[in-house]
């Protein structure tokens, strides 16, 4: 039954035209998996303080505060998440937070606006060239009828959250994005690698402004803002 849910739900974000419906997908496959609360966090990590992509059932007021407030610097389920590419439950990064410690202002707060921070889980998804996405499922406070969410629940969601990170990136870039030139994607795969655009001209045998037309040209067509943003796009279009 469980298998089931999770293949159909795949199959429909997949085909999902809006991030309404992808709400909606998350909405009916948490549901049958007796599971209250979601949240989808989409942040680049190259730009830190940036607003990040938020979908959520969440109260409406947390929402805000996540987005406006910048609480994807602060959120200490996200952090964990940078450094682990396993799923993991919430309660092992709770306990740690000290009563005077950011995190457990954070976690304070989560708990006023309904989230129990002690029944909750985190399926990471990496991204190559700094964008991280995270996909969180929790129960509400004060629910004592709903079960714990286990491992076994984030573990069996890790493919729900890879084609939600990929098809919510193709939705942010107007589902049908401009191709990469042949060179566009050249002068991005070693950006990706790390290399200046000094070094990738002297790969390429190039001159340096043309490297840097190539990727201003790339981080148009794909609405990036910047190089790290871009290869995150093209690496989950499939561009790269």
């Amino acid at each position: 039954m469980e298998l089931e849910l999770i293949r159909r739900a795949v199959h429909e974000l997949c085909e999902a035209d809006s991030l309404d419906d992808l709400r909606a997908v998350l909405a009916r496959l948490l549901s049958g998996l007796g599971i209250a609360q979601y949240a989808f966090v989409r942040v680049d990590s190259a730009v830190l303080g940036a607003a990040p992509l938020f979908i959520s059932n969440h109260h409406a007021c947390w929402q805000q505060l996540y987005r406006t407030h910048g609480y994807q610097c602060i959120d200490p389920f996200l952090r964990h998440a940078r450094c682990s590419a396993l799923p993991f439950l919430w309660r092992d990064v709770a306990v740690r937070a000290s009563c005077c410690s950011p995190d457990a202002a954070f976690l304070a707060c989560a708990r006023r606006h309904g989230i129990d921070v002690c029944r909750g889980a985190s399926i990471p998804v990496h991204v190559h060239g700094g964008q991280l996405a995270l996909l969180n499922v929790s129960q509400a406070v004060d629910c004592d009828d709903v079960r714990d969410i286990c491992l076994r629940d984030a573990l069996l969601l890790s493919g729900v959250a890879t084609t939600l990170h990929l098809r919510a990136g193709q939705l942010m870039t107007d589902c049908c994005p401009r191709s990469l030139t042949r060179r566009e994607r050249e002068c991005l795969l070693w950006a990706s690698r790390g290399k200046g655009q000094e070094e990738i001209a002297m790969i390429l045998g190039l001159r340096p402004r043309t490297v840097r037309f190539h990727q201003e040209n790339a981080m148009r067509k794909l609405g990036a803002r910047n190089i790290a943003a871009a290869v995150a796009v093209a690496t989950a279009l499939g561009q790269l």
